[in-house]
């Protein structure tokens, strides 16, 4: 017996051959319920395009299995040609997915998408009945966008944990083509018997099917985690103005106080109230008064600068923190918040109306005694009540022989 036929005959009793029917049978059920996950995410999120890619690609896999099952029952080139092709292009959808999750450019990438699939089948049609030539162009078309996808997950910054399981999976599928194009290479060249190449061929795609799961997974990863930051960002922002909530704001101001009692650093607490809201809300109606309220979340915003941040405390209440700031930086933003509102009118039920805003100051500095953070809202309100009784539209600095 021949050293080659001897090896052959180790590998059928320890590896026989599986049946290319079941694993196909398998590729199909789990291309379906993936497709049919990824398409109940996208119709929840409608705004998460990724799902929407992985979607199709695990549906273009899933008819892609089939029509390589078919192939069996109906004979001919066609089924294989066309159902390789379908699978290769889902792994391509799912690149454009990884893209989309990152919100990069795709345009790009789909034309370059286009001229390689389109090279790809006319390769194929070059050699249509030539399994082994088909089984090369397969081979590197489906390399081709493994590797761009690594390439692309290797060059993001700050990795998540759902990026490195996509790295290993897809590490893994690039080993097994590498290996599969040496298998068509090995028999091309007469060097192995065919048994023995089905043997290792199906063992090969049982493992490409284990990179494929492994690669949605590394998917489910991101999503959930992306959700999950999504979830956390709605959490501290309000929902009409986009601000952030009370808690959020909260925090930065605590972090503040704790710095000047740390080592003095300054901050200043402006406390903020749309003047005659309810009348507007009376007049005009309730929507009238959430397009005022975004209006002046919109605009006072566009003045504030890196660290300093404004939030909705509840109805027409804003309060804006300015951490190590000055008395004349708080009063400088006090008067271009009066200037920017007097000069942008808003356009309410089609008339164009102004606003005007009362301002309530607080400082933190070297001139006043140390107190909790949450005294200085008490002092902001003073200050405020103290514009409202000079008649509005103004600001006032907390002082205590005046506003007690």
């Amino acid at each position: 017996m021949s050293s080659a036929s001897g090896t052959i005959l180790k590998l059928s009793i320890f590896m026989p051959s599986l049946d290319y029917h079941t694993l196909f049978i398998i590729l199909i059920m789990n291309a379906a319920i993936v497709a049919v996950i990824w398409g109940g995410i996208a119709l929840a999120y409608r705004d998460f395009y990724a799902a929407r890619h992985w979607m199709a690609g695990s549906l273009l896999t899933c008819f892609g299995a089939l029509l390589l099952l078919l192939q069996y029952y109906i004979g001919g080139d066609f089924p294989s040609v066309a159902g390789n092709f379908l699978i290769i292009a889902g792994f391509w959808l799912f690149y454009i997915g990884l893209l989309a999750f990152y919100r990069s450019n795709i345009r790009s990438i789909l034309l370059q998408l286009c001229i390689i699939m389109t090279l790809s089948l006319l390769a194929a049609l070059a050699e249509y009945s030539n399994w082994l030539w088909l089984a090369a162009v397969h081979g590197m078309t489906y390399l081709a966008a493994l590797f761009c996808m690594l390439v692309y997950l290797l060059s993001r910054s700050n990795k998540s944990p759902g990026a490195y399981v996509c790295i290993v999976s897809v590490s893994l599928g690039i080993f097994c083509q590498i290996y599969n194009l040496y298998l068509t290479y090995r028999i091309a060249a007469k060097d192995i018997d065919i048994s023995y190449f089905l043997t290792l061929y199906s063992y090969n795609f049982l493992v490409m099917q284990f990179s494929a799961g492994l690669l949605t997974f590394g998917f489910f990863i991101l999503t959930i985690d992306a959700l999950r930051k999504e979830v956390e960002r709605l959490a501290g922002v309000d929902d009409l103005t986009g601000l952030p909530t009370r808690k959020r704001f909260n925090d930065v101001l605590s972090l503040a106080d704790q710095q000047f009692k740390d080592n003095e650093t300054p901050y200043a607490l402006l406390l903020i109230d749309v003047d005659y809201f309810k009348s507007f809300n009376d007049d005009m109606g309730h929507r009238a008064g959430d397009v005022i309220l975004k209006h002046f979340g919109k605009t006072v915003s566009s003045l504030l600068k890196v660290r300093q941040i404004m939030s909705r405390h509840g109805g027409d209440e804003f309060c804006i923190l300015l951490p190590a700031s000055t008395k004349e930086q708080a009063e400088t933003l006090a008067k271009r918040i009066k200037e920017k509102l007097s000069a942008v009118p808003i356009t309410v039920n089609t008339k164009p109306v102004f606003i005007t805003v009362s301002i309530g100051i607080a400082m933190r500095n070297s001139e006043t005694h140390e107190t909790l953070a949450a005294d200085i809202f008490d002092e902001a309100d003073k200050a405020l009540y103290q514009v409202k009784r000079n008649g509005r539209d103004g600001y006032a600095f907390y002082h205590a022989a005046v506003c007690a």
